[in-house]
């Protein structure tokens, strides 16, 4: 056996035993638990004869162990990913827990929807009703045309009108793109025209019976009491929706349909608002209207009044005499509505319209 005394410089001597089993085994002794310095050692030989002398002092020098950096990278970049997936597993599992418990409350396949989910006004809101009709109803037989708000198509009714097995019907849709507003519109525009009952007008369930609107080769000017008729008939319809306190705001050949006996019947009242409280109808949310066919207050004041469609009606009877030609031709949109604005009008084609209403 061989014993060891070493200490570090100004410490007390530690003192370890080495079997000579464990010598042979280890090639040598094996000193732990050493901290960096200079160190200073002996070593003597004990057998059952007694001990051996002490040997010189041997000097040795442990140094500084040296960081392992890649350890301490390896750390820095683990530890934060495994505290991610960790948050992340508990965020999934509390998705999935909420997910089967709304599915235990609300019963597999069924869907709970508010009435307004958007939250608009209440008076914004359709309200359905007796009118309503049936998908089942209608048969779509062929496309008039895109509308303000989706295609036209002409089809036919059954059992809409009384007495009548079937109905000729124009049929207006809404785009599957639409937005809430825009399904709202669509749907108080079909409140708005239930509410007529005037043979220039069309109504939710007469809108068909005029006939699909056709496009016609233009050849020659139409006979001048043809004219007159149409402008009268506008101007009858126009009438009513006035005494019903209603303001049009989008009148234009273009809303017009005409059968085939030239009757004619206005139609399109997606912008159709009452004024029966005010007498005029201030313009929020929605853009302006096109200033071609509106009047300085419209477009200055953001106002819509009984007079703006008075303005529209004699763009109309602009239409009607130059066979549709488009208003204020050359002029762009910012040109027409500072035309309109600084008090601009025509002046043949204005002073003839004059002249034949007086």
């Amino acid at each position: 056996m061989y014993e060891i005394k070493f200490h570090l410089s100004n410490e007390p001597e530690k003192h370890e035993c080495v079997s000579r089993q464990q010598y042979r085994e280890q090639r040598g002794a094996k000193l732990s638990n050493l901290g960096p310095g200079n160190y200073s050692a002996r070593v003597r030989a004990t057998s059952l004869a007694g001990n051996g002398s002490w040997t010189e002092s041997a000097s040795f020098y442990v140094p500084q162990p040296k960081r392992d950096y890649d350890s301490v990278l390896y750390l820095m970049v683990s530890i934060p990913i495994v505290v991610l997936v960790i948050i992340t597993s508990l965020v999934a599992a509390l998705i999935v827990v909420n997910k089967k418990r709304n599915s235990d409350r609300l019963g597999n396949g069924v869907l709970y929807a508010s009435v307004n989910p958007e939250y608009f006004s209440a008076a914004e809101m359709y309200v359905p009703d007796e009118w309503e009709v049936p998908r089942e109803k209608i048969t779509l037989c062929r496309e008039l045309g895109q509308g303000s708000f989706g295609m036209v198509y002409e089809g036919i009714a059954k059992g809409v009108v009384k007495d009548e097995p079937e109905t000729r019907v124009a049929i207006k849709t809404v785009n599957e793109s639409a937005s809430m507003r825009e399904r709202i519109e669509f749907l108080n525009e079909a409140s708005v025209m239930k509410e007529f009952n005037c043979h220039h007008v069309t109504s939710r369930v007469t809108c068909g019976l005029c006939g699909p609107r056709r496009t016609h080769p233009v050849c020659r000017y139409p006979p001048l009491k043809k004219m007159i008729q149409m402008a009268g008939e506008i101007a009858d319809g126009m009438a009513y929706l006035n005494a019903n306190k209603f303001v049009h705001r989008d009148l234009a050949a273009r809303n017009c349909m005409v059968a085939e006996d030239f009757t004619v019947k206005i139609g399109d009242f997606g912008m159709t608002r009452d004024i029966y409280e005010t007498d005029y109808y201030r313009k929020g949310g929605e853009g302006p209207a096109a200033g071609a066919l509106d009047g300085a207050g419209v477009t200055e004041r953001r106002r819509v009044h009984h007079q703006s469609d008075v303005w529209s009606f004699g763009v109309v009877l602009w239409e009607i005499a130059t066979l549709a030609e488009q208003p204020y031709q050359g002029m762009s949109n910012e040109q027409v509505l500072r035309f309109v604005m600084e008090g601009g009008c025509w002046t043949s084609q204005t002073t003839a319209l004059i002249c034949c209403s007086s």
